[in-house]
């Protein structure tokens, strides 16, 4: 017999947590948003600071829509809150859904924006991220249709699954598939260009920070896929702490490669020019600084053995 925690605990707990996250969010985004408007940065990438704010507030609209079902459940139901848990057929539920597929798209998005511009604009690169991006979208808006018909007790009902299940796991895919190729590209480029050079420590700094963030993540994606499969009632905690955990790993790394860029001795590796004039022989290179991770500039790097490179 499975031992499973009850529906209206579970989401009383997810509140709870989601609050705590919100707090967190809250402050990380205010902090980043400060450095951000206030402080004198180079080069700053015009997507960071409207997709922050978007996940943001759609983070907040999430919290809202679970605060405002909490009441209704536990104050204004007569049949108590469990019975208004288990009707899937709730507006707010299909809202909630809608709200929490928005925000891992627009994750998702500027993850395999970043892995795009790190790989120097190669489409194929990101081809199979971009087709995993569209089909979150068809089954995360999909399942929130399916939600707004729907007249079954509980989430785990046989029409829906299907949808959450490859919601999920694309998602999961797409995060494992750019993590992956944003820290071989720079790994790769850093180890070509800048061997030997003891200035490593800040680079390998960031790259850290965003792979921990990463994997921080992807990690709570799986445990919830996992959890969800399992039919249990600990998937709505989980999906609410991720739907502001999304945003707390964006605030952490833009915070601290922020941080980072306002240090006096900026380090910037990939950056290439060759000593011949651009188009003799010469291919594009991502130019990557340690702070952006996702600039490219438009230098060339020569691969003729006489080429004469300078590291900026």
């Amino acid at each position: 017999m499975k031992v499973d925690i009850g529906l209206d605990k579970a989401s009383l707990i997810a509140l709870v947590l989601e609050t705590f996250n919100i707090g967190i969010f809250t402050t990380l985004f205010a902090g980043t948003l400060r450095l951000i408007l206030m402080k004198r940065m180079s080069n700053p990438n015009r997507l960071m600071l409207p997709i922050l704010c978007l996940i943001w507030v759609l983070s907040l609209a999430h919290w809202i829509i679970d605060i405002t079902r909490a009441v209704s459940a536990f104050l204004d139901t007569p049949a108590g809150a469990l019975s208004y848990y288990e009707d899937v057929g709730n507006p707010l539920e299909a809202a909630k859904t809608a709200v929490y597929t928005t925000v891992t798209m627009t994750g998702d998005f500027f993850m395999i924006y970043r892995c795009f511009v790190v790989w120097n604009r190669k489409w194929f690169i990101v081809m199979l991220p971009i087709a995993l991006w569209f089909s979150c979208g068809v089954t995360g808006y999909g399942a929130t249709r399916i939600l707004l018909v729907a007249r079954g007790d509980g989430i785990f009902f046989q029409q829906l699954t299907p949808w959450i299940t490859s919601f999920f796991s694309m998602s999961l895919a797409l995060n494992i598939y750019c993590t992956g190729f944003i820290a071989y590209r720079i790994l790769r480029t850093r180890m070509a260009l800048h061997k030997g050079n003891s200035g490593n420590s800040r680079v390998y700094s960031a790259l850290i920070v965003f792979l921990e963030s990463a994997a921080i993540y992807s990690t709570s994606l799986l445990v919830l896929l996992i959890v969800y499969v399992l039919n249990s009632n600990s998937q709505y905690i989980l999906l609410d702490v991720t739907t502001s955990l999304i945003g707390i790993t964006f605030s952490m790394i833009l915070l601290r490669l922020v941080i980072i860029d306002l240090k006096p001795e900026q380090e910037t590796f990939g950056s290439v020019r060759s000593a011949q004039p651009w188009g003799q022989n010469s291919h594009p290179l991502t130019s990557i600084t340690v702070s952006r991770l996702v600039e490219v500039g438009t230098e060339s790097f020569d691969h003729g053995d006489s080429a004469k490179h300078r590291v900026e």
